[in-house]
């Protein structure tokens, strides 16, 4: 790794720090708590035993795409708060991190203690991040659920990220890709990429029934083909305030 992107690095991740703090001050506690009731599908009565050193990946969607009415998001809210101050490259990482999204991504090749190349499965994009903890243990053509962050024309895997079997890959983007087309008929006419950006979360609900043993017949989430079923997940992050 050059020293360049070293130093790029260790900015983003004491940053990154600082903004899963924001997350988890009191004054968010009841929004979080809606939040993690979609990010998860969470079902009525259902529990959910939240351990916030293991959910950076619900974390950093709460922050960056769960967005209220007006299209502001909780990372909108740190930086009017601390706009003085964050530095030029600071903000500039904070602003990148507000263009990421989730998405999934498959493993090309790994290069141990250096990088890994991946494609992204629903852009067909190829690119190559440094090198995620552990990776060296990854088979090739495994999913990664996660963000990628870019700077310049360095990227970085944003705060954690879930490795999955290459099994799930069609049945996974299939599903998301029907979302996507209902979607479109409801008359939300969007990118693919703005689309992942809005209903990310709808990845974790299928890789959650998957490890429930929860899917349908058609490769769905039980309950998740009730056709106002996206409707009420819009309506239910829309109508929140920050």
């Amino acid at each position: 790794m050059s020293p360049q992107i070293e130093i790029i690095k260790n900015l983003f991740s004491e940053l990154f720090a600082k903004l899963m703090a924001f997350t988890l001050e009191e004054e968010f506690l009841q929004d979080l708590g809606e939040s993690l009731e979609i990010f998860y599908n969470l079902q009525e009565g259902e529990e959910y035993e939240f351990d916030p050193t293991e959910e950076f990946l619900f974390l950093s969607w709460f922050l960056l795409d769960d967005s209220d009415a007006a299209g502001n998001c909780l990372m909108d809210e740190f930086i009017r708060r601390h706009a003085d101050e964050l530095n030029l490259q600071e903000m500039q990482v904070c602003q990148a991190l507000k263009e990421t999204h989730l998405t999934l991504l498959q493993v090309k090749e790994i290069v141990p203690g250096t990088s890994m190349k991946l494609k992204d499965v629903f852009l067909g994009e190829e690119f190559q991040v440094a090198e995620s903890v552990g990776s060296d243990s990854v088979p090739d053509d495994s999913i990664l659920f996660t963000r990628v962050l870019r700077l310049g024309e360095a990227r970085f895997l944003v705060g954690a990220g879930v490795f999955l079997d290459p099994s799930v890959r069609e049945p996974l983007t299939q599903f998301v890709t029907d979302q996507f087309k209902q979607d479109c008929e409801d008359g939300h006419h969007q990118s693919f990429k703005d689309f992942l950006k809005e209903n990310g979360e709808l990845i974790n609900w299928w890789i959650r029934a998957y490890e429930k043993g929860e899917l349908t017949e058609n490769g769905e989430p039980e309950g998740d083909s009730e056709p106002d079923r996206s409707e009420e997940r819009r309506v239910g992050k829309e109508c929140r305030s920050r």
